[in-house]
């Protein structure tokens, strides 16, 4: 399996990601009225892309829009140097846990060519910690902080959300294999 991951704005590709992302929010997470199609927030954010073969199958949006402006202080973070990971879609067909965890090192990656040193997140407490797993493997601090059930709106009311910030400015130490 050979994915080459990207941040694109080839129209084919992210059309492929956003039919991608809706079918994955309703299977995955029971949103059966979920439109997965292309956001203002897309447009104005990086999608970064998992491409196999000339189709996609996954993307994330990396978004400059904070949504939660009010949690910036408390937590210390400044909103310039800060973004929001979003709309984590990947292919059932080809999802692994090396495939994830390679997905979340390219898009730390991703995030910090654009400047970023932080980012935050909202997804499930099942999802942040899953996440929290592929940050330590990394070398990459990542806290899950508070949940935020006042968040939960529109087809997303009813869905647990936690809150967790990736401290993207941490250096890793390099990794030798022995």
């Amino acid at each position: 399996m050979s994915i080459e991951f990207k941040v694109s704005k080839d129209s084919k590709l992210l059309g492929q990601y956003y039919e991608l992302r809706e079918r994955c929010f309703q299977r995955d997470l029971g949103l059966k009225d979920f439109d997965g199609s292309e956001e203002e927030l897309d447009r104005q954010g990086r999608i970064l892309l998992a491409v196999e073969k000339g189709s996609c199958v996954g993307g994330v949006r990396i978004s400059p829009h904070i949504t939660l402006v009010s949690q910036l202080d408390q937590l210390g973070l400044d909103e310039d140097s800060c973004c929001m990971w979003e709309r984590f879609a990947i292919d059932p067909a080809v999802r692994t846990v090396y495939l994830v965890r390679e997905f979340v090192a390219h898009l730390i990656k991703a995030s910090r060519d654009h400047g970023y040193e932080n980012a935050m997140v909202l997804s499930s407490l099942r999802n942040a910690r899953f996440y929290r797993r592929c940050h330590t493997a990394l070398g990459i601090p990542y806290q899950i902080h508070r949940p935020v059930p006042h968040l939960a709106q529109g087809v997303f009311a009813g869905l647990e959300h936690y809150l967790s910030i990736s401290r993207l400015e941490s250096q890793p130490p390099l990794r030798m294999a022995v």
